[in-house]
C-alpha cells in the first residue's frame, strides 16, 4: 500500500461540510422566519424541510467523518450532491421552494458569493470521494509509515 493516509483530504470535506451545513441552516431559517411573519405557504414548508434535511445531512456527515465513520462520508457525499444538483436545476417557480426569496430576489445575490458557495459544495464532494479519504477511513498506512499513538493503544 503506497497510498497516502492523512487525514488531511476527510478534515477537509468535514470542514467544508459543516460551512455548507451552515449555510443551509440558515436557508432554513429564512424559510421559518417566512413561515412566521408572512403566513404558511407550500414554499416556505418545502424549503424549510429541504434546508433542514440538508442542514442534518452535512453537519452529522462532517462529525461521522471526522469519527472516520463511512456513514459520515456517505452522508457528506449524498448532501453536497443533492444540493448541488438543486442548485443546477431549480429554475423559474421552483426556486422558491429550494432557495429563500425575499421580495424576489435570493439572499445570496452576487454572482461571486453564489459561485464561491457553489465551489465550497463542490469541493467537499471532491473531497469526500478521493482515494485518501477512503484510505484514512480504512485506516491504512504506508508501507514505512508507523502507526499513531492512537493506533497502538488497547481497544482502537
Amino acid at each position: 500500500m503506497s497510498q497516502n493516509q492523512s487525514s488531511g483530504t476527510a478534515i477537509g470535506a468535514a470542514v467544508l461540510a459543516f460551512l455548507c451545513g451552515m449555510r443551509y441552516l440558515s436557508e432554513a431559517g429564512t424559510f421559518v422566519g417566512q413561515l412566521a411573519f408572512l403566513g404558511p405557504a407550500p414554499q416556505y414548508f418545502v424549503g424549510m424541510a429541504w434546508n433542514g434535511a440538508l442542514t442534518a445531512t452535512l453537519i452529522v456527515g462532517g462529525v461521522l467523518l471526522l469519527l472516520r465513520r463511512t456513514l459520515g462520508r456517505t452522508l457528506v457525499v449524498a448532501g453536497t450532491a443533492l444540493a448541488l444538483v438543486a442548485t443546477l436545476l431549480a429554475n423559474g417557480a421552483v426556486r422558491a421552494y429550494f432557495f429563500a426569496e425575499v421580495d424576489g430576489e435570493t439572499p445570496v445575490t452576487g454572482e461571486v458569493v453564489a459561485f464561491a458557495l457553489f465551489v465550497m459544495t463542490f469541493a467537499a464532494l471532491v473531497l469526500a470521494v478521493i482515494r485518501p479519504t477512503s484510505d484514512w477511513l480504512e485506516g491504512r498506512r504506508r508501507d514505512d509509515e508507523e502507526p499513531s499513538e492512537q493506533d497502538r493503544l488497547p481497544g482502537w
